[in-house]
């Protein structure tokens, strides 16, 4: 009897080693965002939340740009449309690596003007801590006024970048040096320009085109919405213009805008199809932590009544 009490014993101890390493590998793979919660079980997520405690948002702003910070802040927790638990706002000036590190989601916009060093602290809060990242229209694209405007080669006299989202920097282990920070590539987008500055836009809202979801339909920035939809703007509520990294292996193309046709812009040829939501494949692999949105998320909803752009936007980055 005591040896059969024995072996009970030991095969529930290995049971509950089982449970619990399982438990290890599920909170480990969910952290790293290799898997969703929601793709385990709802109550998975809870269990998440329970260790973790609930996700936190920032919501990054500065002075100029597109977006509106209160009204995603308003959207995100409201129980009506989002229920977010806690979402803070902050100014770029105050915000640091530091600052960043206590959050699961960090949304930038209405921040045009960015130095080389925020670029940085950014894409380090994604690679280096594990952060996720919705970055959104024309944030970053304006540089600091010490910032240089191209670099050029000394042997070639040849402009080697001149991209809003590729910034130099000194190198501060060797003053002679310069540090090339290649956010753009850190997209997988480049920035063209904002659609108004190209196009006469109306005051009003008006249809531009048309949204096009990737043709699964299954990712979750874009899970739950009719494969096409129209989409208008004002010139209030612009989108910016953004040009997918073609040989870039993060990249990948969520939502685009299709405008039925070549559109002229009145310094460049637009072309037919532009990018509105991209993603990267940055930090563990498989782990899409970066997003980027053309056009502010809040703006889905108030211009369009597109609701689950907004939805999807925190629970498809967080994993719910």
């Amino acid at each position: 009897m005591g040896l059969m009490d024995q072996g009970q014993f030991d095969l529930a101890f290995k049971a509950i080693g089982l449970i619990v390493l399982i438990g290890v590998v599920l909170f480990l793979i969910t952290w790293s965002g290799i898997v969703q919660c929601k793709q385990v079980s709802p109550y998975w997520c809870q269990a998440y939340d329970m260790i973790m405690g609930g996700p936190r948002v920032l919501i990054v702003y500065g002075d100029s740009g597109l977006g509106d910070p209160q009204l995603l802040r308003l959207y995100l927790q409201d129980s009506r449309y989002v229920a977010a638990g806690a979402v803070d706002l902050l100014n770029i000036e105050r915000v640091s690596l530091g600052n960043l590190k206590k959050y699961d989601l960090v949304v930038v916009e209405k921040a045009k003007r960015l130095s080389a060093e925020h670029l940085q602290m950014f894409e380090d809060y994604v690679v280096k801590s594990g952060g996720r990242l919705v970055w959104v229209g024309d944030a970053g694209t304006e540089r600091y006024p010490d910032e240089l405007a191209g670099l050029t080669d000394q042997n070639t006299g040849k402009v080697v970048y001149n991209n809003a989202w590729a910034r130099v920097k000194d190198d501060p282990d060797n003053p002679a040096n310069y540090i090339v920070v290649s956010f753009d590539e850190f997209l997988g987008v480049r920035y063209v320009d904002n659609y108004c500055n190209q196009v006469d836009c109306k005051d009003t809202n008006y249809l531009v085109g048309s949204l096009e979801s990737e043709p699964t339909g299954e990712h979750p920035l874009i899970f739950g919405t009719a494969p096409i939809l129209n989409f208008r703007i004002n010139k209030a509520h612009d989108f910016a213009l953004v040009k997918q990294i073609s040989n870039s292996p993060n990249s990948n193309i969520v939502l685009t805008l299709n405008f039925g046709g070549n559109i002229k812009g009145k310094s460049s040829d637009l072309g037919k199809i532009v990018p509105i939501i991209a993603t990267s494949n940055v930090g563990a692999p498989g782990a899409e932590r970066v997003a980027y949105y053309a056009y502010p998320p809040e703006w889905f909803y108030s211009d369009n009544q597109y609701f689950y752009y907004l939805k999807n936007l925190y629970y498809g980055m967080l994993g719910r």
